[in-house]
């Protein structure tokens, strides 16, 4: 499909709300019945995926997620409950972003939470999967973060495409609706896993006893502590902290380390997730999130263990 942007003006930018856009958004995400074929390309590849999306009114939400090339693979959730069945190697999709939604880079945020560290903006009009879009703009305002492009949908407010762009206005990952139909609700079969073996649940984290032993000392401009939890299996002193800017979120783990004193600090980058791992002491400390690699190591660098409460 040749997608051809519009000029901005036609789209009448004086009157545009982008909080209200954003806010709608975030919303027909959850609260609309869809089902539809998507392509999403990250890490240098491309795959091609169908998604099924149950309104949660009333019950549950729910949806399911099937890859349709390369090795099997399909994410079952129904509420907070996800379920992964794969075949052969482990599959990199949607790895560490299983969580509140299966649908890829998608914002989270109120525009109102985003005005200190981003600035969102009206770019033009287009059509995706058949459906007239909107073409909103949210740019960082430093270099700490990532910008997204979305074409939002003109009737439905659903996110109909999304890019992740870095600094140089580059897309480091993005995801398009192909076919999409909206309103249409599920079948139950459609949302059930297709069968049962090699289901595995998602580890579950618990909250902490007490508050988090570690902060991160020196968080870029914007980003604050969210919460803190520790895994359910694993050593009792490991912790898990999320800082959010309202948009954008970064995971950062502590865990001891068997020999990390001698591990060198390392770096990775698969499209628009950054990761870096440091080490001090014998305990390794790991920031990931979808953000540029400059703020991923300025955090998991600053680690430090707290002697004292700290206030949050």
């Amino acid at each position: 499909m040749l997608l051809v942007a519009l000029p901005a003006a036609s789209v009448g930018a004086a009157e545009f709300d982008a909080a209200h856009a954003i806010g709608a958004m975030t919303e027909a995400v959850h609260s609309l019945d869809y089902q539809g074929s998507f392509v999403y390309e990250h890490d240098g590849r491309i795959d091609a995926l169908r998604i099924f999306h149950a309104a949660g009114i009333g019950a549950r939400e729910r949806e399911r997620l099937v890859r349709m090339s390369g090795p099997r693979c399909e994410i079952v959730r129904e509420g907070a409950s996800i379920t992964i069945l794969q075949s052969g190697a482990p599959t990199v999709i949607l790895a560490n972003r299983v969580g509140a939604r299966l649908l890829p880079l998608v914002p989270d945020a109120p525009a109102s939470a985003l005005a200190s560290s981003y600035q969102v903006s009206l770019a033009g009009e287009d059509r995706v999967a058949g459906y007239p879009a909107r073409i909103v703009d949210i740019a960082p305002r430093d270099g700490y973060r990532h910008g997204y492009r979305l074409w939002l949908g003109d009737a439905s407010h659903l996110l109909l495409r999304s890019q992740v762009r870095d600094a140089a206005n580059h897309t480091l990952e993005q995801f398009m609706f192909v076919a999409l139909e909206i309103g249409a609700k599920p079948r139950e079969s459609d949302l059930a896993s297709s069968g049962d073996a090699g289901i595995t649940t998602t580890p579950q984290e618990q909250p902490l006893d007490g508050n988090p032993q570690w902060h991160v000392t020196d968080a870029p401009p914007g980003f604050v502590f969210l919460r803190a939890q520790r895994p359910a299996q694993g050593p009792s002193n490991a912790e898990h902290q999320l800082y959010t800017d309202g948009l954008a979120s970064v995971s950062v783990y502590i865990e001891p380390g068997a020999g990390a004193a001698t591990v060198v600090d390392r770096a990775t980058m698969r499209g628009a997730l950054s990761i870096y791992t440091h080490t001090d002491g014998g305990w390794k400390f790991t920031a990931l999130g979808d953000v540029p690699r400059v703020t991923v190591e300025r955090m998991a660098r600053s680690v430090k263990f707290a002697t004292a409460a700290v206030a949050r």
